[in-house]
């Protein structure tokens, strides 16, 4: 992603731009009403670029202290007061949270930093939200040395880190790992001789006023790592090696080799640590070392406006993506239709083949088929005496007395039947719907079934033989289809005929005989 980089010291402000490999110096500008001027005109043309700035002031401080250990917002509110105490001047403050303590309470290991002249960066960032550009964060590079010191892994021994800088040698003192103390030194002259000889001095000076706080034991062995180019590094060694202070071991790193240790692309183009320090900031995501007020609501902006730009690419590949399926589904279809279309007309051509290849006969194609559906009908529609004589058998079941002679079972014509059995029906006129048997066509007929039937045993006991015919007959009903017709009773129970018996007659010939009109109507 490309965005801007500005390194900004007590002079001056250089602008940077970082194309995602390689950090490439742009322009500088004087910290006076004509660079600020320039600065304005400079970022006007470029204020869609986020920006990331870096600064290296002399006016920066660094407190270590402690605080009682908590978490959440308790450890932030102890914080922000600790900071208001130290630094009420200025809104640019920044705690390093560094571990705790091995004893006592444990507490909290806090290093307090601040931006002590708050009105220098003031015109910079001025003209930055009046042009409404993305500021991603303030950052400052004695803090940002803390993940150059990590990267090269100088391990938890006191180590005293110098880089050569545009704005002068940065001092940074580290113990166990954490950062405890900075201080910048500008450089009058950037000649290597006086160079070499400022790093000495103000490294004596450093670590004298180290131990004078009681920051580091008086004895104490320390490294001292110097990150500079050649030319400044042959100086520097020249006066190391007539150095006789047994305490410090000199570890002298060029910045070509710590570039390439880092993995920061090519660098070389100055003659200081700028560039190793801007491409660190560029490929990490740091959180702003200093709080960002109005300027960060334009950098949300710009994130929402990216995101909706990702989001509006990602919907349209989806759009693409489901339009591109549906015409690869369209184009299955057409082949799919395609194919049919080839199998329907290779079995029409064998159809063809075939009838052509027939023995000539005297019936079409088409009355045979209107003949075999014909027969087809007739067939489903022949009655049988199945359903007659199962219903019967099951009604004979809880009967045992009643015993069948004879079965006679006929097939009459519905219409025939309807009005047999109810002569009141109306005769059929041209109006009525017609039947399948007015067209031709075979309909199922009604069914009658006479059941010549008798009781034995019979010992003349009339009324139970009665009784018996009409539970059969209500056997019979059961099955709503069928209507059964007693046509001969046992006994003729009309009032007008007359009954005769010979009292002390035992005559064994006596019959109950009965016959049943059984009806099935479709």
């Amino acid at each position: 992603m490309r965005k801007q980089l500005f390194y900004l010291t007590n002079h001056e402000l250089n602008a940077y731009s970082w194309n995602g490999k390689n950090v490439l110096l742009e322009d500088i500008f004087e910290n006076d009403e004509n660079g600020w001027q320039r600065f304005a005109e400079y970022i006007a043309g470029r204020k869609n670029l986020p920006v990331e700035i870096l600064v290296d002031l002399i006016e920066e401080d660094f407190q270590r202290d402690t605080i009682p250990h908590t978490v959440g917002k308790g450890r932030r509110a102890l914080i922000e007061r600790k900071l208001t105490q130290l630094y009420r001047d200025t809104p640019f403050r920044h705690a390093t949270i560094q571990g705790r303590e091995k004893i006592g309470r444990k507490d909290d290991r806090i290093l307090f930093s601040a931006l002590t002249n708050a009105e220098l960066p003031k015109p910079w960032l001025n003209a930055l939200l009046i042009h409404t550009v993305p500021v991603v964060g303030i950052y400052s590079l004695a803090l940002l040395s803390q993940l150059l010191f990590n990267k090269l892994k100088f391990g938890t021994a006191p180590v005293l880190l110098v880089t050569h800088q545009s704005s002068g040698l940065r001092q940074s003192y580290f113990h166990e790992g954490h950062l405890h103390f900075s201080r910048l030194t500008p450089l009058l002259d950037q000649a290597p001789e006086l160079l070499a000889e400022s790093l000495i001095s103000e490294s004596a000076k450093t670590r004298q006023f180290l131990a004078s706080t009681r920051v580091l034991a008086r004895g104490t062995p320390i490294k001292l790592v110097v990150i500079a180019d050649a030319h400044n590094l042959a100086a520097i060694l020249e006066l190391v090696n007539t150095s006789s202070d047994p305490d410090v071991s000199y570890i002298l790193l060029q910045m070509d080799e710590v570039s390439q240790q880092l993995t920061l692309g090519h660098q070389g183009l100055s003659e200081d640590c700028d560039e190793i320090l801007l491409s660190l900031l560029s490929k990490q995501r740091i959180p702003s070392h200093y709080p960002l007020r109005e300027q960060n609501r334009f950098y949300q902006l710009w994130q929402a406006r990216i995101g909706l730009y990702i989001l509006s690419a990602l919907l349209g590949l989806a759009a693409l993506t489901w339009a591109g399926i549906d015409l690869m589904s369209i184009f299955d279809q057409r082949r799919e239709t395609a194919r049919l279309r080839q199998e329907a007309l290779a079995v029409e051509s064998k159809y063809e083949v075939i009838v052509k290849n027939m023995p000539s006969t005297l019936v079409t194609p088409h009355n045979m088929r209107l003949v075999v559906d014909i027969e087809r009908m007739m067939s489903q529609n022949v009655p049988l005496p199945n359903i007659l004589m199962s219903e019967v058998s099951r009604a004979l079941d809880g009967l045992p007395q009643i015993t069948i002679k004879q079965l006679q079972w006929k097939i009459v014509d519905p219409v025939i039947l309807s009005a047999v059995v109810d002569p009141n029906a109306p005769a059929s006129t041209a109006d009525a719907a017609p039947q399948p048997i007015d067209l031709g066509l075979a309909a199922k007929p009604a069914e009658i079934l006479l059941i010549d039937g008798e009781i034995k045993p019979f010992d003349g006991d009339y009324r139970a033989a009665l009784n018996s015919v009409r539970m059969f007959v209500a056997a019979i009903q059961k099955n709503p289809q069928l209507k059964a017709t007693v046509t001969l009773q046992p006994i003729d129970t009309n009032p007008s005929v007359k009954l005769e018996s010979t009292a002390g007659d035992t005559a064994t010939d006596l019959t109950a005989l009965f016959v049943i009109k059984l009806v099935r109507t479709p």
